[in-house]
């Protein structure tokens, strides 16, 4: 294979990309054939793109399962590359489809100069008078009284009240992003930030999970927990490899100076607001669309490291070294946080989650000392101010059962309890959770398997299907379509109440 590799690449010097190693196959991009100019292209999840020369690739495989077809313009005429190229594809195979997509090139060349544009996802425009149309209507709502009118589909509404539902609810956490090669196209001609900033864009990438999975039973809006650091004056960029990234860390106590601890969300983050209630509208209210926020702990171990970490590590020093400054922080931080969760309610989104992700980085006695009060705050005053937002809470990886006794609503489950210990930590909630999220690279059958015993301990009542963190960047669409399916497979009758284990 090498040998006849190395002859091909003589005769026609191609860039070539792989793709994800899934059922060995791979993809090619051919010569641009424009003198001096070497091809450009981006692989981004599993999907191949090109600026420059003639494709021809497996779009998207996973051992055998349909392809899922990208466009790409030559010239003025759009040549779709949807056939596969096995790992040991013969050199004739080669020869062929080169041929063909030549032959294809050559025809738009006389029409035109021979180029390939971007692979190009349609974005009809938000609305000019976007944020007019979200203010009116939550004044409309705000006049009634009784909340925003229920979704067609309100099934994990219902089950969050604690109210009797025919199967468990379902979404997952992360499910717009980075795993969806149409995601990945958006991606390309935008920076991240940019896209959260952007209400087409971000209501465009929260929508594209329910096209794929028709059964989703919620969309959680595309945002990051960041946003809320950037609007208290913490600039932050999304580095190549590294993840986000401050233009200055808060690293003493002397620094939190530098933040503006009294934003106005309004003005700093409407944006957000404005991408919720366009999505709500793009779907016709057909589903709920979930706000969120990141909360104290884990922003401010974002906010002390500068960024990114694997381990928050400058954030664990700072909490123990020092203790008043970092109350002072979080409870700076939360105040923001209600008000940006009203904010979000108020723009369309009838449930809203507090992600602490690094709860578990702390001994449960610390992090009880130091985050708990604030995150009951939290929904007591959401609710308070908006009596009929459900309010869910993931500390994950920590003990839940301080929220057994809050206003939460919904307390999601880590990958890393069982459900028997979350049932018993948390009887009187409504749980969330928890497959592992590895669980997704597992065969159908495996994911089938395992999925239907995880509803199953938990019991359909009181219960939200979900994975116990979020979606990764290496997992293909098949992985939820499996998860979705088995979920479905499970009715109330069968599975009303926890399975003794």
């Amino acid at each position: 294979w090498l040998k006849i590799s190395q002859i091909w690449l003589i005769q026609n010097p191609p860039f070539i990309v792989p793709c994800r190693r899934m059922a060995n196959q791979m993809a090619f991009l051919a010569p641009s054939g424009l003198a001096g100019q070497a091809p450009s292209s981006s692989y981004s999840g599993g999907i191949l793109a090109a600026q420059t020369g003639p494709i021809f690739a497996d779009s998207y495989s996973n051992g055998g399962n349909a392809n899922i077809p990208v466009d790409v313009a030559v010239g003025s005429s759009s040549v779709s590359s949807g056939f596969g190229a096995p790992l040991l594809a013969t050199l004739a195979g080669l020869g062929l489809a080169l041929s063909q997509q030549r032959k294809s090139a050559k025809r738009a060349s006389t029409r035109q100069p021979r180029r390939i544009t971007r692979c190009a996802v349609q974005i009809p425009e938000a609305p000019a008078d976007l944020k007019e149309q979200r203010l009116a209507a939550a004044a409309a709502v705000a006049q009634g009284g009784k909340g925003w009118e229920a979704p067609e589909n309100d099934l994990i509404l219902r089950a969050a009240r604690g109210e009797k539902v025919d199967r468990a609810p379902k979404w997952m956490m992360r499910q717009a992003g980075r795993y969806l090669p149409e995601y990945q196209e958006i991606l390309k001609t935008s920076d991240f930030f940019s896209v959260c900033r952007d209400p087409a864009l971000a209501a465009e990438i929260t929508i594209q999970p329910y096209r794929r999975y028709e059964t989703l039973d919620a969309l959680i809006i595309f945002s990051d927990i960041l946003v809320i650091p950037v609007a208290m004056g913490m600039p932050c960029s999304m580095e190549p490899g590294q993840g986000p990234k401050f233009d200055f860390a808060v690293s003493t106590p002397e620094d939190i100076e530098k933040l503006v601890m009294k934003p106005d969300v309004h003005a700093s983050l409407g944006y957000v607001f404005d991408a919720i209630y366009h999505t709500r509208q793009l779907v016709q209210n057909k589903i709920p669309v979930i706000g969120f926020s990141g909360a104290p702990w884990t922003l401010m171990g974002y906010m002390v490291q500068g960024g990114a970490a694997a381990f928050p590590e400058a954030a664990k020093k700072w909490l123990y070294k020092y203790p008043e400054a970092s109350r002072k922080l979080m409870k700076a931080l939360r105040e923001v946080i209600v008000e940006y969760l009203v904010g979000q309610y108020d723009a369309g989104a009838p449930m809203l989650m507090l992600f602490d992700t690094n709860a578990g980085q702390l001994p449960p006695g610390v992090y009880e000392e130091f985050c708990v009060e604030d995150l009951k705050y939290i929904a007591t005053e959401v609710k308070r101010r908006r009596p009929q937002a459900l309010m869910t809470v993931f500390p994950k990886d920590t003990d839940i059962s301080p929220f057994n006794d809050s206003d939460y609503d919904v307390v999601s489950v880590s990958w890393t309890s069982t459900p028997s210990e979350a049932r018993a930590a948390c009887p009187d909630k409504t749980l969330q959770g928890n497959a592992d999220p590895f669980l997704l690279f597992g065969s159908e059958e495996e994911i089938d398997r395992r999925t239907q015993a995880m509803i199953k301990e938990f019991g359909v009542d009181r219960y939200i299907a979900n994975l116990g963190h979020g979606m990764m960047p290496s997992h293909t669409p098949e992985g939820p379509a499996a998860f979705h399916a088995a979920v479905n497979k499970v009715k109330y009758e069968d599975a009303p109440r926890p399975s003794a284990k």
